[in-house]
């Protein structure tokens, strides 16, 4: 693995030990630092959460500074599952890392992604076991629609723009049909208007989904 990993505390005073952690994965041939002010928009939101900003794992991809989780040079339908598959190992090390850093369990964990980071993310939720809590994908979709019999432990909340011309709403749109036909806990917003970007009305909604689905959870637990 390779790259820096930016770390952020919780913003509330009130609180030293973060309640949530909230890791963010960055687009394709773009870098951390282009997540951290929707990291803190986020934090916003959820003032007693850890942020967690990391470089992606193939920095000679584009060259410079922008970096890619895994190469899209001659990507396609049939590598591309093949090609993330390569980095969900470092990037399960690294959420893992960090939950025993910030002493935050696994299902107080969020990943959020834009683009391919948000690829990265819906995949890493996939696998047995369970790596985060919730997944808040913004432009992305699935390598591999999760097949019939999945069990995925995570709540998925994915965010699309009505006009992306890079991913297809269409996988957004299937991705949340095969989840629900699967009793995933998900929620699909198409933003009017949105090409592919994290727009301010993309970001809050995202936020907002996820702000609702912990709430939720709580409620559930009450019963």
């Amino acid at each position: 693995m390779s790259g820096r990993v930016f770390r952020f505390a919780p913003s509330s005073t009130s609180r030293q030990h973060p309640r949530h952690l909230f890791v963010f994965l960055h687009g394709c041939g773009a870098t951390a630092q282009s997540m951290i002010p929707i990291a803190f928009r986020f934090q916003a939101r959820f003032p007693s959460a850890a942020l967690v900003v990391p470089s992606g794992f193939n920095p000679d991809a584009r060259g410079g500074a922008a970096q890619d989780w895994y190469p899209t040079r001659g990507l396609n339908c049939d590598n591309h599952r093949e090609r993330v598959a390569s980095v969900l190992p470092d990037v399960e090390d690294l959420v893992r890392r960090e939950q025993t850093n910030f002493g935050v369990p696994a299902n107080r964990t969020v990943l959020v992604g834009f683009s391919q980071g948000g690829t990265v993310a819906l995949e890493a939720v996939k696998g047995p076991g369970c790596l985060a809590g919730a997944v808040v994908a913004f432009s992305s979709r699935f390598a591999q629609t999760p097949a019939r019999g999945s069990h995925i432990a995570s709540r998925i909340h994915l965010v699309h723009g009505e006009f992306d011309s890079v991913v297809s709403r269409v996988y957004a749109e299937r991705a949340a049909r095969v989840l629900t036909g699967l009793h995933v806990p998900c929620t699909l917003d198409i933003v009017e208007h949105d090409g592919h970007e994290l727009s301010h009305r993309a970001i809050c909604l995202g936020s907002l989904r996820l702000l609702q689905g912990i709430y939720e959870g709580r409620r559930a637990t009450l019963h």
